[in-house]
Parts: C-alpha cells; structure tokens; sequence
C-alpha cells in the first residue's frame, strides 16, 4: 500500500478510535452491590468519566487531531501526528485497570451516596467490565495511528491554495481592467 493511500484510513481510523474511547469512557467500568441489614440492596456502577475524567477529554482530542490533518499542511501534520501519539500514550497510562486504586476510590465513593450504605461491611465484590480494556485498544490504535501520521503525514495531498487566505495566495500583476476588479474582489488595493 502506497504512503497516500494510508490519508482516508488513517484519518478515519483516528476519528473512530477517538469516538470509540468517548464512548468507552462513558460506559460502566465496575459496578457493585450495597447490602446491609434490614435495608434493601442498591447497585453503584462507575463509568470511566468518574474514575479518570481525563479520559473523555483526551478522547475528544484524538478526534480534534483526526479533523486537523485534513486542514494542516505537511510539516504540520508530523506535529500532530506526535500530537496524537503523546494523547494516545498519556490515555494508556491514565486509564484505570481493574482493581485500580482510582477506580476503586470512584466506586467506594458512588456506594457512600447510597442509602444502604453502613459502611465499608456493606460494599460487595466489585464486577469490572469490559470497557476499560476498550478504552486501552482505542488509545493503543490512537498511538499508532500518530506514528503512521507523523511518518506518511507529509507526503499525504492537502489542501489547495484556493482556500488560503486572499493575502496568503501570490499576487498577480495588474495589467488589465479585470486584474483591477479582481484585485478588489480578493481584497487587496490595487493602488498599493
């Protein structure tokens, strides 16, 4: 497979991994049931957004990278490129794994709220679920997904220079009537 044929799925694939995280992040990540005594059983559930609320954050980033390459030029893609690769590894690290101290501060702290609640006693067996190792592979996938920008990024095609900036486009010489109003039209002075 050629460099430029890696553009469409390396930006689409960082956006869904992006949206994979979010949503990963949203979902519950361990869950718990509060028993006490004469009072009845409630369940608490921990999503990862209240473990680490980092994670969501950094998840919209790896989309915002994804929709930056299509705008940014070739030297601007190596850097977000590494952009994405350093969210990506700092997504690896924050996200709590099973048994995590965070995560089970979240969840002691979700079964307090609960009106069976009488102490730490009442707290059941902790059951984690699958979407923090979701979360893990998104970001795992975000990080090389990075490298192949930073790598290929360069030789990717980009935007043409029909969407810069009037003053960024070259300026032609004036030479006719219509150079004149299209000179205008682009908003520079003619006079100048």
């Amino acid at each position: 497979m050629t460099p430029r044929r890696l553009y469409v799925p390396v930006v689409l694939g960082t956006l869904a991994v992006g949206g994979i995280a979010f949503l990963a992040a949203g979902r519950t990540w361990a869950e718990s049931e509060v028993k006490a005594e004469g009072l009845a059983a409630a369940t608490v559930s921990v999503s990862g957004s209240d473990a680490q609320p980092l994670v969501p954050a950094l998840a919209l980033v790896v989309v915002t990278t994804a929709l930056a390459i299509l705008a940014a030029g070739p030297r601007l893609r190596r850097v977000i490129g590494g952009l994405t690769a350093l969210v990506a590894v700092v997504g690896i690290v924050v996200v709590p794994r099973s048994g995590s101290g965070r995560l089970a501060d979240a969840l002691t702290s979700a079964a307090e709220k609960s009106p069976a609640y009488t102490g730490p006693a009442s707290l059941g067996e902790a059951s984690h679920g699958v979407w923090d190792l979701v979360t893990i592979a998104a970001f795992a996938a975000a990080l090389v997904l990075g490298v192949l920008t930073v790598r290929f990024g360069p030789q990717w095609p980009t935007m043409s220079s029909r969407y810069d900036a009037p003053s960024a486009r070259p300026q032609k010489e004036i030479r006719t009537d219509t150079d004149l109003w299209k000179a205008m039209d682009d908003g520079r002075d003619p006079t100048a």
